[in-house]
């Protein structure tokens, strides 16, 4: 039954708000800081680039070494070029 004022309305209890998108953003933030706090962060493991080179630093590096090529080259050629152009001797050695 409610409760009433001094010849008033009843007095309705206020509820706490809900936020819009469902989440409770403080209990959350909690929740973070105390995992933080018990276990320590891993090390990211270093990243291995095994990936092959792309397009454009072929051609940047084909054009550094004043190799001439055009769009019908393959990457493949490119890159065969390159280690070519590389691995020749030089005239100081």
């Amino acid at each position: 039954m409610p409760k009433y004022g001094k010849n008033k309305n009843p007095i309705k209890k206020r509820r706490p708000s809900k936020p819009i998108d469902g989440i409770n953003h403080r209990l959350l933030r909690e929740q973070a800081a105390a995992a933080a706090a018990v276990a320590p962060t891993p090390e990211p493991e270093p990243v291995i680039d095994d990936a092959a080179p792309t397009r454009a630093e072929l051609e940047a590096k084909a054009t550094e070494l004043g190799i001439r090529f055009d769009g019908r080259t393959k990457d493949k050629k490119l890159g065969q070029l390159i280690q070519d152009k590389l691995s020749e001797p030089t005239a100081g050695e």
